[in-house]
């Protein structure tokens, strides 16, 4: 496995038996790339877990059997608020029910089968990392590689010395960051991302558009920028491809 990112991943495990909890913590912490990717929080309640923001943690796995709020009814409070994070239920007493699904876990494992347990957290570790770099673009900006979220980025224009990439700063701002990066280049990792040459001077991201035809295409944002007949077909079949 291997990751760039630089964004620490948070992980809560809330088990009311401390033994266990630490068990846990230590595997997960075998597959950490690098010492200090995680941030790992332990909570013996499910009260104390939705006191600390439970929406910032990428991972959380969860006992079902805690005192006060059960694990299922804290799971439903997290994906309320993290649609796209990691939810494991790690027990030793219940078994899943139809209902547990509503919550989207990744795994369900059980603490006694030790050899399964490890494997199962050591996969999810792995794509925990995946889902952190899936929707980032990592880029040179001056002296150093920084991460971009893909899906604030509106479009990207060529530049003398790489590219030029418009994107959301704020919900309503756009910002503009030079990068070392040519347009080709960046294609090859945003294609599978909705993004588009128009023309060979742009690279859109087709989820902005609001109009387009055979000559122009206009962002939400309002940014018109023109579609080369060379280009016309292939970023027509994109739109409908990404949009439709």
């Amino acid at each position: 496995m291997y990751y760039t990112g630089e964004e620490l991943l948070w992980i809560a495990i809330c088990d009311d038996e401390r033994k266990s909890a630490r068990e846990i913590r230590d595997i997960l912490l075998e597959g950490e790339l690098k010492q200090g990717d995680f941030k790992i929080s332990m909570f013996s309640t499910g009260e104390d877990l939705l006191k600390a923001s439970v929406s910032r943690y990428n991972l959380v796995i969860l006992d079902i059997v805690l005192p006060g709020k059960s694990g299922r009814e804290v799971a439903k409070e997290y994906r309320k608020k993290n649609k796209d994070g990691l939810l494991v239920f790690c027990t030793g007493k219940c078994s899943p029910t139809t209902a547990d699904f509503k919550s989207q876990p990744y795994r369900f494992t059980r603490k006694e089968q030790v050899r399964e347990l490890r494997k199962s957290l050591l996969e999810t570790v792995e794509e925990m990392y995946r889902r952190n770099v899936r929707n980032q673009l990592f880029v040179t900006h001056g002296k150093y590689t920084v991460p971009i979220d893909v899906s604030k980025i509106l479009y990207i224009e060529i530049a003398k010395n790489g590219s030029t990439i418009h994107y959301y700063d704020l919900p309503d701002v756009v910002s503009q960051m030079s990068v070392k990066e040519k347009t080709k280049e960046l294609y090859a990792k945003l294609c599978v991302f909705g993004f588009e040459f128009p023309h060979n001077s742009y690279l859109v991201n087709c989820h902005y558009l609001k109009r387009w035809d055979t000559h122009e295409l206009e962002l939400i944002n309002g940014t018109r920028l023109s579609i080369s007949r060379s280009k016309e077909k292939s970023f027509r079949a994109a739109c409908v491809r990404y949009i439709f």
